[in-house]
């Protein structure tokens, strides 16, 4: 074979990899495919991890406010077999493990009924009380049940940890250190909601101790 031909099948060879590692490079840039590059999600404040950050079905890249949903939690029903016991946003400590952990939402719910409950949804806003920016996220907690007559812990937060749920690393609890209000509405089907409200003082998200 001639060097020239030899050449020739280098380039190509070259080329092909050059092409499939760019690929790779763009599907990795976007991890979760919802057509915006993770670069842009944190200067959006949208999560690159979630292609429906606030939970309202339309892909983030659609979706006018993708940081903000309305209340989609139906108001209505019978008194709901559960409390939120505690509410917390900041100062959170783990008890399995004896230690402070980093700021996350965190709910304690009692079961206040004698068989377990399951089927629960969130929606939650955070508004910051120095801009007045309001962020809301609604979502299913599959998977969480609360025995009866005993207490289970709802996590939002980025861990990953089993029994957690994600939450928007880039939203507005996170990227700046302003006073802020969350509230909660914890939903149980064929229930009314319980609501609770906390304030968030003025800080970053602070990390573990």
């Amino acid at each position: 074979m001639s060097s020239n031909k030899i050449l020739v099948l280098g380039a190509a060879a070259l080329l092909a990899t050059t092409l499939a590692t760019s690929v790779a490079h763009a599907a990795s840039s976007d991890f979760d495919h919802d057509g915006i590059p993770n670069a842009a999600e944190k200067l959006l404040g949208t999560d690159p991890m979630n292609a429906d950050t606030d939970g309202d079905g339309i892909n983030d890249l659609k979706d006018k406010d993708p940081t903000y949903l309305a209340n989609p939690i139906a108001q209505t029903g019978a008194a709901a077999p559960f409390r939120i016991q505690k509410a917390l946003v900041e100062n959170n400590y783990d008890y399995s493990h004896h230690k402070t952990v980093s700021d996350h939402l965190e709910l304690l719910v009692k079961n206040t009924s004698a068989t377990p409950e399951t089927g629960f949804s969130i929606y939650y806003t955070i508004k910051d009380l120095k801009t007045g920016k309001l962020e809301g996220y609604f979502k299913q907690l599959t998977g969480f049940t609360v025995p009866a007559n005993g207490e289970a812990r709802i996590h939002l937060d980025e861990s990953g940890l089993p029994g957690h749920f994600r939450a928007n690393p880039n939203s507005i609890y996170h990227t700046n250190g302003h006073a802020k209000t969350i509230t909660f509405d914890l939903k149980l089907a064929d229930y009314a909601p319980v609501s609770v409200e906390v304030h968030k003082d003025k800080g970053g998200a602070e990390t573990a101790d």
